[in-house]
């Protein structure tokens, strides 16, 4: 069985959740109410607002990415705990690059020395420094951009 990419719908959304949820939950810890405003802002904001594609290995789906074409921003991209440094973020964010050939931008954490890595592979450069994300968690990042 050969791995894939498929564009979500509304029923991927819980996947979703999962992946973002112990992704995230494997490298911080927040509080409860934090991961609150995050769950929300991701089923309100990004997930209605993007463009999600899903990266499935073996019949399971272990991450996604979420493309705003309206914002050119790629909103989120988190991958199972168990799926990482097997290249699928690359693959994932390769295909929206190839979909979206266009200036973009990325936010990642400032502790998050690898997927800076591999971002800034993709020509992606910082262009400022964050301290609170959109959902007004505190949450320091980076906001990368690539030129076209």
């Amino acid at each position: 069985m050969s791995d894939n990419i498929k564009k979500a719908v509304v029923s991927d959304w819980p996947d979703l959740l999962v992946i973002f949820s112990k992704s995230l939950r494997s490298t911080i810890d927040l509080s409860e109410e934090d991961w609150q405003k995050l769950y929300e802002r991701a089923i309100t904001h990004v997930y209605p607002e993007s463009e999600l594609y899903i990266f499935i290995k073996r019949n399971k789906n272990v991450a996604y990415i979420a493309y705003s074409k309206q914002e050119k921003t790629i909103k989120q991209l988190y991958v199972l705990p168990q799926y990482f440094n097997q290249g699928i973020g690359q693959k994932l964010m390769s295909y929206v690059i190839k979909q979206h050939p266009e200036p973009m931008k990325i936010g990642v954490r400032t502790d998050n020395d690898v997927a800076l890595h591999i971002y800034t592979k993709f020509g992606f450069q910082k262009i400022k420094e964050e301290k609170y994300d959109s959902s007004g968690v505190y949450l320091p990042h980076y906001i990368l951009e690539r030129k076209a």
